[in-house]
Parts: C-alpha cells; structure tokens; sequence
C-alpha cells in the first residue's frame, strides 16, 4: 500500500506551507535534542556510576557506547525500510516515546547489568527516529538548502549538551545520578505528542517540484547505488572515524575534567557545557550555512569544508588536552568544536543529494548504521581501555585494576593522579584520528562534482 493512505495510521501526505516547514524543523529539532541527551546523559553522570556501582572504565565504555549503539545499528535498517514506505511522523513520534520511558527506566538500575539493559533499550527506541527525520527534511528542504537543515537539526548536539549536561549535572550532585536519568526523560513523551499532532507529511520529492508515488526501490538497489558512489565511500569512512573520536570524548571528557583538576560533577559539567556548546554549535552552523554558500560556486567544498575543519581540530584538542591549568585547558577546548563539527551538514546533504526521494531514509540510515556499530560501539570501548592501559603503567604501587578499585586512603591520590593520566592520554591518541578523516574528504573531491552533475550543487 502506498504511503499516506488509510492505514498508514491515518497520517495523509499534505503539501506544507513554509510555515509547516519552519515548524517541521524546530520540532524535529527539539527530538533530537531529547535523543542526544537521553543518549549521552550517561556520559555526563558517568563518574557518579562509577563511583556507585564500582564500574571499570571499560564498562563505562560499554555504557556510553556499545550498549546504545549494537541494537540502535540493526534496527536503524528494518525501521528505514518503514520510512520509506509508511508515515514518518507516526514512527517518530512512536520512537520518541519508547526511549523517553527507557530512559526514565535507566534511574532504577542497582547493578551494571540492569543499567546495559535499559541503554539497550535507548538505543532501540532512537532506531525509529533519525532517518525518517532526516527524509522529512528532504522533502521539506530543496538540495540547495539541505545542507543548512541539516546542520541547523544538528544543533540538538551543542543544545543537548547544555541542557542535559549541565542541568544532569547538577541533579545527579544534589539528588544522586538516577534521578537525572528520571526527569531527562520526561519532556520526550510530551515532545512526541506535539510530533504526531502538529507535523505534517510531506509527499516523497515535494521540495524538488515532484510526487514520487511509487514503489520504493529494495534496499539492495540503494546499498549498489551507494556502494557504486566513490564520494559516498569516502564520506562514509570519514563519518565513521569522526563519530569514533566523538562519541570516545563525549564519553570521557567529563571524567577528563574531575579526574585532572579534581573538581565536583557539577563544575565539571559547566566546563563540558562550555568547551562544547558553543563551539559545536559554531561549527555545525558553519558547516551547513558556509557551505551552501560555497557549493554554488564549487560543488568541492562539501568535501573540502570538513577536510579543513578534520585537519585542524587534532592539534586543537591536542593542545587542549596536554593543558595543567583548569581554565586554560577550558578556553583552549572551546577552539575545536568549531572545527569538528564541519562535517555534519555537508556529509548528510551529500548523501541525500545522492540518492531518490524514496530512498533517502535507507541511506540515512546505512550512513547511521556504520557510524553507530563501528564508531560509537567501538570508540568509546577502545578509549576506556587505553585509559586503564595508561592509569596502570602510570600506577607505581602495584596492580592498578585490583588497588584502585575500592582504594583506602593511603592510595586514593595515587589512584586518582594515574586514573587521570589514563584517560589524558588515551584522548590525545584517539584525536588524532581526525587526520585521517581528513584525508578522506580530500579524496571524495576528486569525484564529487562529477557524481552530483556538473550544473547541480
């Protein structure tokens, strides 16, 4: 049955106005500020689980990043096929509401098991809502502004960052850390309500003056089309290292802050809000508003702006990183994000200018899928394994895993002092990875312009 119809939930296809398309998006980015900081609310209370339930940091690792993203890759696929074929808004606002209640959940785990299961749960929640938002906007925005929408939906980061890091942060200090998991995922379930309520449906390919009606192509036809595209490829492994690097200092970064300069969760959390808001949110815009402009003259530049923005934020986050003074390591911490978070506008928008309306959530979600099961599993779990491998060769007075598990108080500065060189170093290795990103993008504009068409941005 084609989509739109009586029992696609009773959600008709309605050709929007402009001001339905503005809603869209603020909506749309009010999810996926709920998404992130129901994703990462664990990263910022993570020290305070550590400490409560006894948790090495590769398990934190786990928490932060394999638990949410192994059933959040498998699922991102069979629920695109959905996408492609049923109402998008009905799936979002289903989605919404499952990790919402997941998440709440989260606050009555006791042990590390219980705490995997609801992360687990998150994760299968947030499968159903970012391809089908991201086709939604291509059918709201036309290919010359997609890069812009795109980034603007990406400000759920730096967003998600303030209000779920800072305000978590301040929860977990007063109230304990499974109250933060229980108020963080209350406002999903209202936001879910005004998704299914107020947005509209979009027919397939109305922002490209068209009503694309048919069957949507198998998924095999999008994997070919895809895996036939070199820029694709490049673009794919580039996103891939990216999100591998983010999701490790997103994961770590706080821990990075109360472990080196022996702060509380709270002012450590302040600083998180900081290095990262404002800056990410810097780059996120940059990279979309920038580039749209760019583009119209070179088609290069979606490759080209986050080659760039790569190529700089490894010694920025270096220098960051190898900083001893509270506020100096804080204000040269802000300087990266402006860098990195380049990439993400250009690489969906190339992406979706890459493919048919009908197959633009399958690609999303291909794109999703690998950053999730490679980068986001296996970065933060890497990460938090160099951390132990440096905490122990830093720790001079034996064992470091069996000492500084429950340390006495003859060793709890020796422990804290090696905890914090661990995870100083293995952030300094992991960042310079961005390099590699770079180069990746390098190489995708060398047939980027020829396989968007020569007169097409």
């Amino acid at each position: 049955m084609e989509s739109g119809r009586g029992s696609d939930l009773r959600r008709p296809e309605r050709e929007p106005t402009v001001a339905d398309r503005r809603w869209a998006l603020v909506v749309l980015l009010a999810i996926s500020t709920v998404a992130f900081i129901d994703r990462s609310i664990l990263n910022t209370v993570g020290q305070a689980i550590k400490d409560d339930l006894k948790v090495s940091d590769l398990q934190l690792g786990l928490l932060g990043g394999a638990a949410f993203a192994v059933l959040h890759g498998l699922l991102a696929i069979p629920v695109a096929r959905w996408a492609e074929h049923r109402s998008r808004v009905a799936l979002i606002s289903l989605a919404v509401a499952v990790w919402s209640a997941m998440t709440a959940l989260s606050g009555f785990s006791n042990t590390f098991a219980h705490l995997l299961l609801a992360r687990i749960g998150v994760g299968v929640g947030e499968a159903g809502a970012g391809a089908p938002s991201q086709s939604l906007l291509s059918d709201y925005y036309p290919p010359e502004k997609r890069a812009s929408a795109f980034s603007i939906l990406g400000l759920a980061t730096p967003l998600g960052i303030v209000l779920g890091g800072l305000g978590g942060a301040v929860v977990a200090q007063q109230f304990g850390w499974r109250a933060a998991f229980l108020i963080v995922g209350a406002p999903g379930l209202i936001i879910a309500l005004v998704a299914w309520l107020t947005i509209k449906e979009p027919p397939r390919g109305f922002s490209e003056g068209r009503r694309d009606v048919g069957a949507p192509p198998p998924f095999s036809a999008v994997v070919k089309r895809l895996g036939a595209s070199a820029t694709f490829r490049h673009f794919l492994v580039a996103a891939v290292i990216i999100n591998f690097v983010g999701f490790s200092g997103m994961s770590f970064l706080h821990p990075f802050m109360v472990r080196t300069f022996n702060v509380d969760y709270t002012t450590a959390a302040f600083a998180f809000v900081i290095v990262n808001s404002i800056s990410l949110a810097g780059g996120y815009l940059m990279g979309g508003l920038i580039t749209d402009r760019l583009v119209k003259r070179d088609a290069r530049w979606y490759a080209w702006a986050p080659a760039i923005g790569m190529a700089l934020a490894a010694p920025s986050y270096i220098w960051g990183f190898v900083q001893t003074q509270w506020i100096a390591a804080i204000l040269v911490l802000i300087l990266p994000g402006l860098f990195s978070g380049v990439y993400f506008g250009p690489t969906f928008a190339v992406t979706h200018n890459l493919v048919e309306p009908r197959m633009r959530a399958s690609a999303t979600a291909l794109l999703s899928v690998v950053m999730s099961l490679v980068g986001m599993t296996t970065g933060p779990v890497v990460t938090g394994w160099l951390s132990d491998l440096f905490a122990a060769n830093a720790f001079a007075a034996g064992d470091y895993a069996t000492a500084c598990k429950t340390p006495g108080a003859d060793l709890a500065n020796a422990c804290r002092a090696a905890s914090a060189v661990g995870v100083r170093n293995a952030l300094v290795v992991i960042v310079t990875l961005f390099w590699w990103a770079s180069l990746h993008y390098l190489l995708a504009a060398r047939t980027l312009r020829a396989e968007l068409g020569r007169d097409r941005p």
